[in-house]
C-alpha cells in the first residue's frame, strides 16, 4: 500500500506538464516517478489529438489511461484500447460551414484519433503542427474526410481568433462549445464537453473518490477542470487560470507539476 493509492492527478500538457520549451524536466519527471511508485494514479487531459500526443506518450510516466481531445476521447495505453469518445453531433458540418464562409482564409483542422486533417492550410496551422509533431493530411473539402470528428480547431493570429468567437459563440453555442487552448488556437466541440467531463468519466470508470481527485492546467480549455477539482495553476498560467485554481504553484520553466507532487506529499504523506 501506497500513500497515494487511490488518489488521481491529471494534467494539462503544454505550458503545465511541460516547459515553454516543450520539455519534460527531470524534476518533473522524478516526482511523478515518485508519486506514481507510491500507488498515485497519473494522466493527462489534454487538448492533444491521440494523434498529437504520440511523440510524447514515451517520455511521460502515465499510470492510467489519457485524457485526450479536452475530454472527448479517453485512451488506456497499458490495454491498448479506447474507453470514451464523444463524437461531434448536432449540426455540426453546418457550423464549420457557417464560420468558412465568414472567414474564408481562416486555418481548421479536423481531429479524430489517429488522424489530423487541415482545411485552409496556413502558417498557424504549420507552427501547431510542428509543436506537436504530428502529421497531417491537407485537404480541400470537408467532404473528403467524412464525419463525425472528435473536435474542430480553428488556428490563426489572435486577433482573428476573438473575431472567430465573436461570430461562432452568438450563432451556434447553444450546440457546440468554443474556448481557447492557446493564443492562436480555438476549439469546437460539443456542448458540455470538456477537460472536467473527460476527468469526471475517468474517476468514474477507475473509479476515484472525488475527494481525491486533482487537477492542474494553465490556460483557457483549463478552466472547467480547475474549478470543478481541487487544483494547480503554475504561476506563468493566465489570469484566468490562476483565479482558477485551488493552488498557484511556481511556473512551468520553475517545475510547476513536481511542486504540486510536493504539495500532495504533505497532505497525505502526514
Amino acid at each position: 500500500m501506497g500513500i497515494f493509492d487511490g488518489v488521481l492527478l491529471a494534467a494539462d500538457v503544454d505550458g503545465t506538464l511541460l516547459n515553454s520549451r516543450s520539455e519534460l524536466t527531470a524534476p518533473v519527471r522524478d516526482a511523478l516517478a515518485s508519486f506514481t511508485a507510491r500507488g498515485g494514479l497519473f494522466t493527462v487531459a489534454t487538448g492533444r489529438s491521440f494523434t498529437g500526443f504520440a511523440a510524447l506518450r514515451p517520455s511521460v510516466p502515465l499510470s492510467a489511461p489519457a485524457i485526450l481531445s479536452n475530454g472527448a476521447y479517453i485512451y488506456d495505453y497499458a490495454a491498448g484500447r479506447e474507453l470514451h469518445a464523444e463524437w461531434l453531433s448536432g449540426p455540426f458540418e453546418a457550423a464549420l460551414a457557417d464560420i468558412r464562409a465568414r472567414f474564408p482564409r481562416l486555418g481548421t483542422e479536423l481531429h479524430w484519433p489517429g488522424r489530423v486533417c487541415i482545411l485552409d492550410r496556413n502558417r498557424w496551422n504549420d507552427a501547431h503542427m510542428r509543436a506537436v509533431q504530428c502529421e497531417f493530411e491537407e485537404i480541400g473539402d470537408p467532404r473528403q474526410a467524412p464525419p463525425p470528428w472528435l473536435k474542430l480547431l480553428f488556428v490563426d493570429e489572435p486577433e482573428t481568433l476573438l473575431e472567430v468567437a465573436g461570430y461562432a459563440i452568438p450563432r451556434w453555442g447553444q450546440h457546440f462549445s468554443f474556448f481557447f487552448s492557446g493564443k492562436c488556437l480555438l476549439e469546437m466541440q460539443n456542448a458540455g464537453i470538456d477537460k472536467s467531463a473527460g476527468v469526471s468519466a475517468l474517476a468514474d470508470l477507475l473509479p476515484v473518490a472525488k475527494k481525491n481527485v486533482y487537477t492542474a492546467g494553465d490556460a483557457g480549455n483549463d478552466l472547467g477542470m480547475l474549478r470543478a477539482y481541487e487544483s494547480f495553476a503554475p504561476a506563468s498560467g493566465t489570469e484566468e487560470a490562476r483565479a482558477a485554481a485551488s493552488h498557484v504553484v511556481p511556473g512551468c520553466d520553475e517545475d510547476a507539476m513536481a511542486a504540486a507532487v510536493a504539495f500532495l506529499e504533505k497532505r497525505y504523506g502526514g
